[in-house]
């Protein structure tokens, strides 16, 4: 069995959002405190992939005790999917190999533009020497979509519109994970419909619609055309209340879906 643990379930600001005074954000229940969205899979032959590299990824991967890595997965290069690409450097410092980056050709592109003393480093530093050493050992692997190999095993990628740009869908096994996306075209949801899923992580930001995100009734839309065994919403802001937003399922009569909580693991095949 392969397992994935949920390590932040929350939209770009995180919740609580710094002074914000709302119910959801002054909560005391511990499943309205979210950190930006991020996962880590770990697979049968003892390795660990992680997909997205949040701002908060230092704390998350403290909380899980996740303290070796093997492969990066970016779904796109917004800044809470990937400002805490240094907070990787210990794994490298660890192992003294690279751990592998695989992206979109377009995020591969715009991370070297971002940190070019990690994914630029010849021509960073071609008129100076590095000094003290503390530089994240990571190398790209810009992907196409379909399917591709990540230390052995099949996983299958598929290209979203977010905004101005693509996400990465991801599809590993009977898991799919999905975030950040205004809309799955007709194609990935009959491939995906096809896989008889038994984990779907999907993006749900808020009750009301949004230019670049899944709301609650797209993403339900999608969960039922999809129709795999379990769905997780996840990428919530502090419109959602977890015991609110669990009621207002059941009462839809929705039984396969359930808000994901920061922290949360589960097996698939």
């Amino acid at each position: 069995m392969n397992k994935i643990t949920i390590l932040g379930s929350g939209t770009s600001t995180g919740v609580p959002i710094l002074g914000c005074k709302c119910q959801v954000c002054q909560s005391n229940d511990v499943r309205n405190k979210r950190f930006r969205t991020s996962a880590v899979l770990e697979l049968p032959n003892d390795k660990k992939i992680l997909i997205d590299a949040s701002p908060d990824l230092r704390t998350q991967l403290l909380l899980n005790k996740i303290d070796r890595l093997d492969a990066v997965i970016i779904t796109h290069d917004h800044a809470d999917h990937t400002h805490g690409m240094d907070d990787l450097r210990p794994f490298g410092l660890k192992s003294k190999k690279a751990l592998p980056v695989y992206s979109t050709h377009q995020a591969a592109h715009d991370l070297k533009r971002k940190f070019p003393y990690i994914f630029d480093r010849q021509q960073y530093f071609s008129n100076k020497v590095i000094l003290g050493g503390g530089i994240p050992l990571l190398d790209q692997f810009p992907i196409e979509e379909g399917m591709t190999k990540i230390l052995d095993h099949e996983f299958e990628f598929f290209f979203m519109p977010h905004g101005h740009e693509e996400t990465l869908g991801i599809r590993h096994g009977k898991l799919a994970y999905i975030v950040d996306c205004r809309e799955i075209p007709k194609n990935i949801t009959d491939r995906l419909s096809n896989a008889e899923l038994e984990i779907m992580v999907i993006d749900c930001l808020r009750p009301t619609p949004h230019q670049t995100h899944l709301h609650l009734e797209l993403a339900l839309d999608y969960i039922q055309k999809i129709r795999p065994k379990m769905a997780l919403l996840t990428h919530m802001g502090h419109e959602w209340d977890y015991l609110e937003l669990t009621n207002e399922l059941r009462r839809r009569g929705v039984k396969n879906t359930f808000p994901a909580t920061d922290g949360a693991s589960f097996l698939y095949s």
